[in-house]
C-alpha cells in the first residue's frame, strides 16, 4: 500500500545571499528544540593537486584546533556546556563543518563557526598532533579491507582523476604536507563565495542572518581577491559547472592480502546528481542491495550462504557516478559469488520489475525521506546539498513526488544504461586469486 508525505506548512525555507558571495539558507521547523547548524565549502578531495593529497581532509581536522580568541579546548567546553556536539567530515567534492545545539544556542553556534573559519591560527604544535592522528586514521583504513577496497575501487576506475584520490591522503603526502601548503588552500577555497550557511530548527532566517557576524564582512583576512567573473563562477550550482562525464575504467584487479576472507566489489559508472533517471537509479540500488529483504541480500547469504554482509550503493557526483557491490566470502566462493551477482543484475535488465515489489522499494525510500524529515541535522544538510549542487530549494514532498513517478519500464531503462554489457569493474582484497578466477577473469594483481 502507497502512502503520501504530510508535510505541508511544516517547514519554512529561506535564502540570502550577501554582497561578498556567501550563502545563507534556513528552513525553519516549529515546536523542535535541536538546532543543526552547518558551514558547506564547495571543496574537496578532487580540487586537490599535485602534492596536495588529503589536504582537504587535514584542514577538516584543524580547523577545531584553536584561533585567535579560542584554544581547542576553549571550543569544545563551549559547546560541552550547552550539551551540544560539533563535528566536520571531507568528501571527495565538498567539506562540512557542524553543530548541534538547542534552539536558544544560535549565537553561540553561530560566533564558533564564524571563529574558526576566519581566524583559524593552524598552530604548528596543534598540526604537528593532528598529522599524527591522520597517519592513524590512514593506517586503521589500510588495515580494514572493506575500507581499503572501497578506496581501491575509486582509485582503478577513475586513475588519476581527483575522483581517484583518496580523501585521507597517503601517509607519505600527510608526512610531507607543510603549515604553508595548508594556509594556501585554506586562504584560496575557504571564502565566503564558495561557502553555504545552512541552518535547520525553529529559528527565523532573520534571526540567522542577523548572528552571522564577521562572515557578512566585504574581504576575508588573507584571502586573494578575485576577478567578478571567477567569483560568479564560483556562486554557480555545481550541477552546472559540469564538463561532461568522467570515464571510468573497466578491470578487474587483485590485491593479495592476508585474511580470511576476499573483500570484493563490482561496480559499474553510474548518473551524476543532476540526471534525470537519479530516482530510477537509487531504487534500483534499493532493490539490488539496500537492504536485508534485497536481492543481493537474499541470493547470496539467506539461500546460498556466501557472505555475511552483502550490499550494494549508489554514489553520484557533479559530473559522474559510481554503482558499487560489496561482498566479502570465503576465496574458493569468489567465483560462484560474482555469478550470482551478475545474475541478479541480469534479471532486473531482462524483466520488469512486479509493480508489488516496486512499491514496496517506492515506500522503503520514502520512508527514509519522511523519517529523516523529523531529524534537523538532515533537514540541515538537505537544504545545503540542494544549494550547492542545484542552487534552489527541493521539499520533501517534491522528492517524494518524483520517488512516485518512477514506472516499472524506468528501472528497466535505468537498468540496462547503467549495467551494460559493455565490461565492469571489480576490485579484491585478500588471499591470492584461484586458478578458476585467474582462468577465467585473468585479474591484474597489484602490490599495496
Amino acid at each position: 500500500m502507497s502512502f503520501q508525505p504530510q508535510t505541508k506548512n511544516r517547514a519554512a525555507f529561506k535564502k540570502t545571499v550577501f554582497s561578498n558571495g556567501l550563502t545563507l539558507v534556513t528552513e525553519q521547523i516549529r515546536n523542535v528544540q535541536s538546532l543543526s547548524i552547518g558551514i558547506w565549502v564547495k571543496v574537496g578531495t578532487r580540487h586537490e593537486e599535485g602534492r596536495e593529497d588529503g589536504v582537504s581532509h587535514f584542514l577538516e581536522h584543524m580547523l577545531f584546533k584553536g584561533t585567535d580568541h579560542r584554544s581547542a579546548l576553549d571550543i569544545a567546553r563551549e559547546v560541552d556546556r550547552v550539551g551540544g556536539d560539533f563535528n566536520a567530515f571531507t568528501t571527495r567534492e565538498y567539506t562540512c563543518f557542524h553543530i548541534l545545539l538547542l534552539g536558544r544556542d544560535l549565537k553561540l553556534g553561530l560566533d564558533i563557526l564564524g571563529d574558526v573559519l576566519l581566524n583559524s591560527n593552524f598552530a604548528t604544535e596543534e598540526l604537528e598532533r593532528e598529522r599524527k592522528v591522520i597517519l592513524q586514521e590512514v593506517s586503521m583504513v589500510d588495515e580494514s579491507p572493506e575500507e581499503f577496497a572501497h578506496d581501491l575501487f575509486s582509485e582503478m576506475t577513475y586513475g588519476k582523476h581527483g575522483l581517484g584520490r583518496s580523501i585521507l591522503g597517503s601517509a607519505a603526502s600527510i608526512r610531507r604536507m607543510s603549515r604553508a601548503e595548508l594556509l594556501r588552500f585554506f586562504r584560496y577555497h575557504y571564502r565566503p563565495d564558495q561557502l553555504i550557511v545552512a541552518v535547520s530548527g525553529d529559528v527565523s532566517h532573520a534571526t540567522a542572518k542577523k548572528h552571522l557576524r564577521g562572515l557578512t564582512r566585504k574581504s576575508w583576512p588573507g584571502r586573494p581577491q578575485l576577478t567578478r567573473q571567477a567569483r560568479l563562477k564560483r556562486q554557480k550550482p555545481m550541477a552546472t559547472l559540469t564538463k561532461g562525464s568522467v570515464p571510468v575504467r573497466k578491470g578487474f584487479w587483485w590485491v593479495k592480502r592476508e585474511s580470511e576472507q576476499v573483500h570484493l566489489v563490482w561496480g559499474v559508472a553510474a548518473p551524476p546528481y543532476a540526471s534525470k533517471d537519479r530516482f530510477a537509479a537509487f531504487l534500483l540500488n534499493i532493490y539490488l542491495g539496500g537492504g536485508m529483504s534485497s536481492a543481493l541480500f537474499q541470493e547470496i547469504r539467506e539461500k546460498n550462504g556466501l557472505a555475511y554482509t552483502v550490499y550494494s550503493s549508489l554514489t553520484p557526483y557533479v559530473d559522474s557516478g559510481l554503482f558499487q557491490i560489496y561482498a566479502a566470502t570465503g576465496s574458493k566462493q569468489v567465483a560462484l559469488c560474482l555469478k550470482l551477482i551478475e545474475e541478479c543484475v541480469d534479471k532486473l535488465k531482462r524483466d520488469l520489475l512486479p509493480e508489488s515489489e516496486l512499491e514496496m522499494i517506492k515506500n522503503n525510500f520514502k520512508g527514509s525521506v519522511l523519517l529523516a524529515s523529523d531529524d534537523v541535522e538532515s533537514r540541515m544538510s538537505s537544504i545545503a546539498k540542494n544549494e550547492m549542487i542545484f542552487g534552489r530549494y527541493v521539499s520533501v514532498d517534491e522528492v517524494c513526488r518524483q520517488i512516485e513517478a518512477v514506472t516499472p519500464a524506468d528501472i528497466r531503462r535505468m537498468a540496462r544504461k547503467l549495467l551494460a554489457s559493455n565490461g565492469r569493474s571489480i576490485v579484491a582484497v585478500g588471499p591470492a586469486p584461484t586458478r578458476e578466477i585467474v582462468k577465467k577473469y585473468k585479474p591484474t594483481k597489484l602490490k599495496r
